[in-house]
């Protein structure tokens, strides 16, 4: 969930020597409801589907790969931001907030997960002690026992144990302005942060640690949202620029960003594209959240043209590909 802000793209990026694969665009229109309200996406291997959350109607639905046909899935306690598969592939786990008006003095936030093979509740999780501003917006599963999470309203970090379903806070609020995606480091104990308003970050999750990563002059790295590691590079959804992108981010050593690439950058049919998953070799993402064609109370605006949920996607560069 990003924050509406616009800033000059710079035309000085680097660009990278990437081995690339011949485009063939592939999206998928689905049939869910236009003010369905999308967010995250993820992938279910085993039954060749995608699910899609939904911050307006509070719930995940399926979405069929071949015909974009949607099925109801499971109701959350509160609208559904990220979610993702577990590692073993048997359960989906996503974060969920109740927001208040204006999404100000929210009624809850937490983390929430059901089973892929009939969409049982497996339980429900609560942020404990509310701070009214909570809202934790994106989650990065690290391994079969821990998820992370970013709150994207006080600016915390929490680590999340799958077993005991307890929280430890990593980073306390008040540290990052609007903290978004989440992405497995190269180092283990690492993640890397996309804050919105002050660009990426490294993160030591045993001291909670942090420090930005250095990019060469003239590219930007502020409005990303949804950020995703391949081998040795990550990919971002950056949706608080004037044209939106999708971005190739290429390390270096110390985890510097040696050089960036659009990989795709303001398709007419994008409407503030969020949140994504990498399936076969593409990254698939939510190319129409349409955030801003909603008030502050999640109802469209009077003059709102929507469409319905959008997938789309582009392909991972060969050579980050085969990194590991």
């Amino acid at each position: 969930m990003g924050r509406a802000w616009l800033c000059v793209v710079l035309a000085l990026s680097p660009l990278c020597a990437l081995v690339r694969a011949a485009e063939e665009p592939a999206s998928i229109r689905t049939n869910a409801a236009s003010d369905f309200l999308p967010e995250g996406v993820a992938w279910d291997a085993a039954r060749n589907r995608f699910l899609l959350s939904s911050i307006r109607l509070h719930r995940v639905d399926t979405v069929d790969r071949r015909t974009g046909r949607t099925h109801r899935f499971a109701d959350a306690p509160g609208s559904v931001l990220g979610l993702h598969v577990s590692v073993d592939g048997k359960s989906v786990w996503a974060v969920w907030t109740s927001f208040g008006a204006g999404f100000k003095e929210n009624h809850g936030t937490g983390i929430v997960a059901w089973s892929l093979a009939d969409a049982h509740r497996i339980g429900a999780w609560p942020l404990p002690d509310h701070d009214a501003r909570a809202n934790l917006g994106d989650l990065l599963m690290l391994d079969s026992n821990t998820i992370v999470a970013s709150d994207s309203g006080t600016g915390a970090i929490y680590e999340f144990d799958m077993r005991r379903h307890d929280y430890r806070t990593v980073i306390a609020a008040g540290h990052f302005s609007s903290p978004q995606g989440i992405a497995a480091g190269r180092a283990v104990g690492d993640v890397y942060l996309a804050d919105y308003d002050t660009g990426l970050w490294r993160v030591a999750l045993g001291d909670g640690s942090r420090k930005a990563l250095t990019a060469p002059a003239g590219v930007e790295l502020r409005g990303i949202d949804g950020l995703y590691r391949v081998g040795n590079g990550l990919i971002g959804v950056q949706n608080g620029t004037s044209t939106h992108r999708i971005l190739w981010l290429a390390l270096g050593d110390d985890d510097a960003i040696t050089c960036v690439e659009p990989l795709a950058k303001g398709r007419p049919e994008w409407d503030e594209p969020t949140l994504g998953v990498v399936v076969d070799g593409r990254f698939w993402f939510n190319a129409a959240s349409q955030w801003s064609r909603f008030d502050d109370n999640l109802k469209p605006r009077a003059d709102a043209k929507l469409q319905s949920p959008l997938l789309d996607s582009v392909a991972v560069p060969l050579d980050a590909a085969t990194q590991h």
